[in-house]
């Protein structure tokens, strides 16, 4: 199925997926979020799992194994964040 612009999904969600990681990196370099902001960790999170989803469908194994790694450090990014800000509020405590 393609949507108005000649985009099918599988596209659709690879595109999503880049526009996700980039958005991220933009927003790091403009000073806007750092490197260890949750919206950043959950921007790459997100991307890398738009990623996978489309390099799974068209076959870019090579490519999903970056992806995954991307991922798995997305997800040890905010758990880090997680707990920083659970010792915090510990600590106020």
């Amino acid at each position: 199925m393609e949507t108005s612009f000649g985009l099918n999904a599988t596209t659709f969600i690879g595109v999503a997926g880049a526009i996700c990681i980039l958005f991220g990196f933009y927003r790091v370099s403009i000073g806007k979020w750092n490197g260890k902001s949750v919206w950043y960790e959950l921007d790459n999170l997100l991307g890398a799992a738009l990623l996978v989803i489309y390099q799974l469908r068209v076959g870019a194994y090579v490519s999903v194994v970056v992806n995954v790694i991307w991922a798995i450090m997305a997800v040890v990014g905010v758990s880090s964040i997680a707990q920083r800000r659970s010792k915090k509020i510990h600590r106020k405590s």
